[in-house]
């Protein structure tokens, strides 16, 4: 009894010894990991490199190896990771990934040659998308852009990788002068694989550069739509301000929201006055210019169907008084003026606003209309005459507002007489 009792507590106490061995050791490759990580992520990779080291010789497991490699790969050390990789090639030569690595110290080295038939080898035995790469890197480098462009194609008929597409696409447009062939295969890959921000705008440059610009437009369109990027946007905004294709134009710039500037003035040139006094209230909040308010009231009153209602007459007189004292506009001014003259609203005051106009342009034959307008109105006929008169000498009386004002103020002046 006392034999057995003796054999168990030995088994047991080298069960507990084993047990904590096993605690020990994994609780050193805990803390060595968080070292590893830590060092990672305050960007200092040949501590990391070290860490990941220590816990290859500590636990033999590859992918910590693998990792130190990638550390030192990371820190541009061309020099440790090269001895680093021959070391451990020595114990596993036919280690892929270290065969990999092998490949990329030749690149870094400016050994493209034996970078190339490394590479070649490695993609005959792994056929793999990422071996591919570094073969057509290698090719590339001896300035093979056929050989490579060919094991860029087989990386991508593995993956179909929007990067591989995208320097596949760059190589035979740039390099080879196959232009419609790279437009076609990218095309060709958006439609089948989905578009993307790199890819759209790709495209839509080879497209311009090819003078293909509605299809450039396109594209960058479609691409907007998918990313939200309004520099994508304004890609397709270019190409129709050259075209003048206005239509196109505005239709982009309502629904991206990308130049609300440019749209205030598309609404102008249309005359599209309801939308621009919109916009124009929209921009003054945004950005408090006392312009975007007088252009808010001026086009509220040219959209307006009774142009005699009071309460219009009031909004857009406040919001010019109100931009006019923030700025000294002579269009405005005038404006403003010539509304409150024209409405009776205040003559005196408007004709007011119409001399502050004529300060800064007193050559202005419109605003010399204005103030022959506020003379008329006050029945000052004699004075009204003599400025409508000068207007006539500057202009003629092809304008029919100062056809009319002519006409109305020589019947004052001849009333006057009688």
């Amino acid at each position: 009894m006392i034999k057995l009792l003796l054999s168990t507590l030995i088994l047991t106490s080298a069960l507990f010894a084993a047990t904590k061995a096993t605690i020990n050791k994994t609780m050193l490759e805990d803390t060595y990991t968080l070292y590893a990580l830590d060092a990672q992520i305050h960007q200092k990779p040949h501590q990391a490199s070290e860490f990941f080291a220590e816990l290859y010789k500590q636990t033999s497991k590859k992918e910590y190896l693998y990792q130190s490699l990638r550390m030192l790969e990371q820190a541009n050390d061309t020099k440790a990771l090269g001895k680093s990789t021959h070391d451990a090639l020595v114990q596993s030569p036919d280690d892929e990934i270290l065969k990999r690595f092998e490949i990329i110290v030749l690149l870094k080295e400016g050994k493209f040659g034996e970078a190339s038939q490394r590479a070649h080898l490695l993609c005959e035995k792994t056929k793999t998308a990422s071996d591919y790469l570094l073969y057509a890197e290698a090719r590339f480098k001896l300035a093979d852009y056929v050989g490579g462009l060919a094991a860029l194609k087989n990386a991508y008929a593995l993956t179909y990788d929007e990067t591989t597409a995208e320097r596949i696409a760059l190589i035979q447009y740039a390099q080879l002068g196959e232009k419609k062939e790279a437009i076609e295969f990218l095309k060709n890959h958006i439609g089948t694989h989905g578009n993307s921000k790199v890819l759209g705008k790709r495209l839509g440059s080879f497209y311009g550069d090819s003078g293909a610009l509605d299809d450039a437009a396109s594209i960058y369109e479609q691409t907007y739509e998918l990313t939200q990027d309004p520099l994508i946007a304004q890609e397709a905004i270019k190409i129709y301000v050259y075209q003048q294709n206005f239509v196109k134009l505005n239709a982009l710039l309502e629904k991206s929201g990308v130049n609300d500037a440019m749209l205030l003035e598309l609404y102008i040139r249309e005359k599209q006055f309801d939308k621009a006094s919109e916009l124009a209230k929209k921009l003054y909040k945004e950005e408090q210019n006392p312009v975007y308010l007088a252009q808010s009231s001026v086009f509220a009153y040219e959209a307006s169907t009774n142009k005699s209602d009071p309460a219009l007459l009031n909004e857009v007189v406040e919001g010019l008084k109100l931009a006019n004292s923030e700025m000294d506009d002579p269009l405005y001014l005038n404006y403003l003026g010539y509304l409150m003259i024209d409405h009776d609203l205040n003559i005196t005051e408007g004709m007011g606003y119409v001399e502050r106009a004529l300060k800064k342009q007193p050559d202005s034959p419109f605003y010399i209309d204005s103030l022959a307008w506020g003379y008329y109105k006050k029945g000052e006929c004699a004075e009204a005459l003599r400025l409508i008169r000068q207007v006539e000498s500057m202009i003629g009386t092809d304008e029919d507002e100062v056809k009319e004002h002519l006409k109305a103020i020589e019947m004052c002046k001849t009333k006057e007489k009688k």
